[in-house]
């Protein structure tokens, strides 16, 4: 009887566990809902969650295609659009690069596809202090960084919220992403700089010297390459067309 009911005892134990562990990995996997921060107090983190989650939206769409929004001159290749950097439609002749001012060319895209979003981040922030404040902004100025390893998003608008003897002014919003964007474009631009003048790059002798990034090199019909730049450590990735020297089919 006593070995029967240490038996039971342990039986209760082992489910008693079981139950508190499936609990536990329950709370792991539900994710909790992003939550934006909208309040009188700290309008910049509302201000700030907007524009990054505008920022990343971005930067997938640009990193996907080559440096660009709305893609210009593109190769279609597995059902995107990806960007020449460097192109030539004659035959055995070194391709012409197209965007030598790359990281300048990505910072504009940027600043003009989060603009309008932040915008509309500003509306939802004055509508909700509205009828309890007097309200009062300038014009939105967005300019988008990129440095090594980050992007930084400045904005310059005031925003004054009052009510009575109260007054509450706000300005030079700013927030700060880590990635790499501009460490791939630059590997971007030694790329079609190399293709331009040799008609190849050597991405096993760039691997070796900058282990930190992997570089695949796509060859796809009529001479087309898309070269994928990605940073190890993040996965980031950053994929771009070339056209150079192209020979005519059959060789």
């Amino acid at each position: 009887m006593i070995r029967k009911n240490k038996a039971q005892i342990t039986i209760f134990i082992i489910i008693g566990l079981i139950f508190v562990v499936g609990i536990a990995i329950l709370f792991v996997l539900i994710k909790k809902p992003d939550i934006k921060i909208l309040d009188e107090k700290t309008p910049q983190a509302f201000i700030e969650s907007c524009t990054q989650e505008a920022v990343e939206d971005a930067i997938a769409i640009i990193s996907k295609q080559g440096g660009d929004i709305a893609p210009k001159g593109y190769l279609s290749y597995n059902s995107e659009n990806i960007v020449y950097l460097c192109y030539t439609a004659e035959y055995y002749e070194p391709c012409i690069n197209q965007r030598p001012l790359l990281i300048e060319h990505i910072q504009n895209e940027i600043t003009d596809y989060i603009k309008p979003r932040i915008q509309d981040c500003f509306f939802e922030l004055e509508e909700n202090f509205k009828g309890r404040y007097e309200v009062e902004s300038s014009l939105l100025n967005v300019k988008t960084t990129l440095q090594p390893k980050t992007i930084v998003i400045t904005m310059n608008k005031k925003f004054k919220i009052m009510r009575e003897e109260e007054r509450m002014t706000f300005e030079n919003f700013k927030v700060t992403l880590a990635h790499p964007l501009y460490n791939l474009a630059e590997i971007a631009m030694e790329i079609a700089n190399q293709e331009s003048l040799y008609c190849n790059f050597d991405e096993l002798g760039y691997m070796i010297l900058y282990p930190s990034y992997d570089i695949t090199s796509l060859i796809t019909g009529e001479s087309n390459i898309v070269y994928i730049v990605k940073e190890r450590a993040t996965d980031q990735a950053f994929q771009f067309a070339i056209r150079s020297c192209p020979l005519p089919d059959g060789y």
